[in-house]
């Protein structure tokens, strides 16, 4: 029995049976890649808001990559999973004094997000280094929040006023940190982003290094990378020579570290037939995988057939629903499935980043347990389940 039917099977009688799944060999897969640009002045630094379970993160700082956070729940997680101070990177919005000297006094690299935000950090008295977030107008294909839509970062054409109160003030601005957008697959798009990151970086008259962020989707097989590796390197090196000394490129994976890496199980409870379509509702709800509430983009589903060979059909579209009362309650909608039995369960893929990190306490479910799959067969409770889950007597 392999790993994903042995915890079906182990789960099937619990109250709360649904459960995440990683795999080792496809978390090892998506390091190397990132690990694999060639440019030799390289960080990967990977966003926690995508998921942040210790023990992943433990394996993020074990490779010796950093940790790119905006909350403070966020960096004290980070310390927690022994990152150290230099392998963090803070970046958000509307900082208080007081979490401006938090960060400050431990060391934290602090990436200030506007003008007022330079101003009030240079009345704490604190001469330090800084990186800037810039808002460029690039976008993305699914990116609507970018150039003048977006509240985040500092605009084109306030960077010449932000670099001259970082001078005023005794701020040195060694770093620029921007957004390019999300679930990038072209590549031009991706370079075009990068080119212009550091053509408002060399601004910067101490510029270290660049943060060109993320935006790599999470199927590696819709993004060229090896081309990507090759055109950055290129653009880097080219850089650097120009600004005569080693510029740092920092790069920020999110969903793309571990969202192909895992996938999401619950059973089927229910079958309603409607005109024109079914509800075929599971032991779980919208809640506990959250990215089509928030996104409206629904994960890959399939059936986990107990045998039998092929079924057909359901002939008509099919919704996955949760098992709650609330009327949005929907796992995927107006999919194509095979016909599926109570009792058997659904697998919902691409679910290892934006989903258990966006779990809400809503409706009041169960945080689901997560496992991690080893290479010879192994299986590791990383996360536990929220509630004592008993067996059905």
């Amino acid at each position: 029995m392999d790993q994903t039917a042995y915890l079906m099977d182990m789960r099937a009688s619990k109250i709360n049976s649904a459960f995440y799944l990683y795999s080792t060999e496809k978390i090892e897969e998506n390091f190397a890649r990132f690990e694999s640009v060639a440019y030799p002045n390289t960080d990967v630094f990977f966003a926690s808001m995508a998921n942040d379970n210790p023990h992943l993160l433990t394996l993020i700082r074990e490779r010796g990559m950093g940790l790119f956070v905006n909350s403070l729940k966020h960096l004290r997680l980070a310390e927690s999973c022994g990152f150290p101070a230099d392998r963090v990177i803070f970046a958000s919005t509307g900082l208080t004094a007081a979490m401006m000297r938090y960060l400050v006094a431990r060391g934290i690299k602090l990436h200030l997000d506007s003008i007022s935000q330079i101003e009030l950090f240079g009345t704490l008295g604190i001469k330090a280094e800084v990186g800037l977030r810039l808002n460029t107008s690039e976008r993305s294909r699914i990116s609507p929040f970018s150039g003048n839509d977006s509240r985040i970062g500092i605009q084109d054409h306030e960077l010449d006023e932000a670099l001259d109160a970082c001078e005023r003030l005794g701020l040195t601005a060694t770093g620029s940190h921007v957004y390019i957008g999300t679930d990038i697959v072209d590549v031009d798009e991706m370079i075009a982003g990068v080119e212009r990151s550091l053509e408002l970086s060399d601004r910067f008259p101490d510029l270290a290094y660049v943060d060109v962020g993320g935006g790599f989707p999470l199927d590696e097989t819709r993004f060229d990378f090896d081309d990507y590796n090759a055109r950055i390197t290129a653009l880097l090196t080219e850089f650097s020579k120009k600004r005569g000394r080693p510029i740092r490129l920092v790069i920020e994976p999110g969903r793309a570290m571990f969202g192909n890496a895992a996938c999401f199980y619950a059973q089927v409870t229910d079958i309603k037939k409607r005109d024109g379509h079914y509800f075929v509702c599971v032991d779980a709800s919208a809640s506990m995988i959250p990215r089509a509430m928030f996104y409206e983009d629904y994960n890959p589903v399939r059936v986990m057939s107990n045998g039998g060979g092929p079924r057909p059909d359901f002939d008509q579209p099919v919704d996955v629903v949760g098992n709650t009362t609330y009327s949005r309650d929907f796992l995927t909608r107006r999919q194509t499935i095979p016909q599926v039995e109570i009792g058997e369960w659904l697998e919902f893929d691409q679910a290892g980043s934006y989903c258990y990190s966006m779990i809400t306490r809503f409706l009041g479910q169960t945080f689901p347990p997560e496992y991690l799959a080893s290479k010879s067969g192994g299986l590791t409770l990383i996360r536990p389940g929220d509630v004592t889950e008993e067996a059905v007597q």
